[in-house]
């Protein structure tokens, strides 16, 4: 499942190939992904460009040079693929939005996945439930602390609550208990300020580092020269490395367990209820 990392990879590659270059036209292999239609909407997509790429919960926002967005969701069975179209004929996606210089977007939506045109207030409404970005300078540690305390609920599932703060899913929910020598099963209404503190501290590291390192998407390269995507897999200290030997300690396994009806992988050694 992409979380956070994985968009924002996303986003900061493509930010170096598809900025203010002209779009030839939307193609769409798979009609229920798009909520328009090819013809019309390509009379006002013909020529446009976009100006810049916004990543927000699951979304990569692409706003375009006359206002409108397109909307992007990244979710489970997602993919992007970015290259020329002579060198792609046979390239399989469900969504291709292609360029005047000959290059493609290739969107693979999954199962649940879109691809939406819309206006500015349009793409507000599809944000409209999420918190803050577990990246937003905004969230600081104190508001983290006040976020979370109080909460009743598991750390795993209070971590993965795209209400309260976007972006983490299963993988990294893992990643960050473990870094921060917590259960994923610990009650976050009985975590001490100095825990939820080392948590934040966590939060902010691992999601930096999966970032740096192309998130956890082995295998799914955007072009055929990127050599970043999915670096971060071979670096998870815990999600599904069930008996392997910990980092912390090669005489401790990793150890799954379930956590509101959900796989959550653990050092028993190294992590504890506070």
């Amino acid at each position: 499942m992409p979380e956070l990392p994985e968009i924002e990879n996303y986003k900061v590659q493509l930010t170096h190939y598809i900025l203010n270059t002209s779009i030839e036209k939307l193609v769409i292999h798979r009609a229920r992904v798009a909520n328009v239609e090819a013809d019309p909407v390509n009379l006002m997509l013909s020529g446009n460009r976009i100006a810049f790429i916004e990543r927000r919960g699951k979304y990569l926002n692409l706003h375009l040079h006359s206002g409108h967005r397109l909307l992007i969701s990244i979710v489970a069975g997602s993919s992007l693929y970015y290259g020329l179209r002579e060198q792609n004929e046979d390239r399989k996606c469900d969504v291709e939005l292609q360029f005047e210089d000959g290059s493609s977007l290739y969107y693979t939506a999954g199962r649940q996945g879109v691809f939406h045109y819309c206006s500015a207030r349009e793409s507000q409404e599809y944000f409209a439930g999420l918190g803050l970005e577990a990246t937003d300078r905004k969230l600081t540690r104190e508001q983290f602390i006040k976020l979370l305390k109080g909460r009743r609920s598991a750390l795993k599932t209070a971590l993965m609550n795209q209400s309260l703060i976007a972006g983490i899913g299963s993988y990294y929910a893992d990643e960050i208990a473990f870094t921060a020598g917590i259960l994923p099963s610990a009650k976050v209404q009985e975590l001490e300020e100095e825990s939820l503190g080392k948590l934040y501290e966590a939060m902010r590291n691992v999601l930096q580092e999966a970032i740096d390192a192309g998130g956890h998407m082995e295998g799914q390269p955007l072009t055929a020269n990127d050599s970043l995507t999915g670096g971060f897999h071979a670096l998870r200290r815990v999600y599904e490395r069930e008996g392997e030997p910990s980092v912390r300690s090669s005489d401790d396994k990793v150890t799954k367990m379930e956590v509101a009806g959900k796989k959550a992988y653990y050092c028993p050694a190294s992590q504890f209820e506070n």
